[in-house]
């Protein structure tokens, strides 16, 4: 799990405003990110948490930073889902790799 955080932390900007170039490096980041994710699998063992379909909203607001082309606000946005969700549980695992494939890997192929 610290190698995905690494991968995107350099990246962590909400707000998106530290220029293009840096910008496009965190595209990168993401391109990278789903890479290694990809090498991982997930939990086997189900975790419990308050709601089984709280970590929507965050693949909401990644697909929205990805829309717009703000990709180090979706660095953010992925990094708080690896905080406060299960991330390795399968539907989160899955959504996000899908997520990634679509909206990062399409640019790449």
């Amino acid at each position: 799990m610290e190698k995905l955080y690494s991968i995107l932390k350099p990246y962590d900007n909400w707000y998106n405003d530290k220029g293009d170039e840096k910008n496009l490096e965190a595209k990168k980041a993401l391109k990278d990110f789903y890479q290694e994710l990809k090498k991982l699998k997930p939990s086997i063992k189900y975790e419990k948490n308050v709601q089984h379909l709280s970590y929507i909203p965050y693949l909401i607001r990644i697909k929205k930073a990805l829309d717009g082309k703000k990709y180090m606000r979706a660095c953010n946005e992925l990094i708080s889902l690896m905080h406060y969700e299960p991330f390795f549980q399968g539907r989160i695992y899955y959504n996000t790799l899908n997520l990634l494939e679509k909206e990062v890997m399409k640019n790449y192929a």
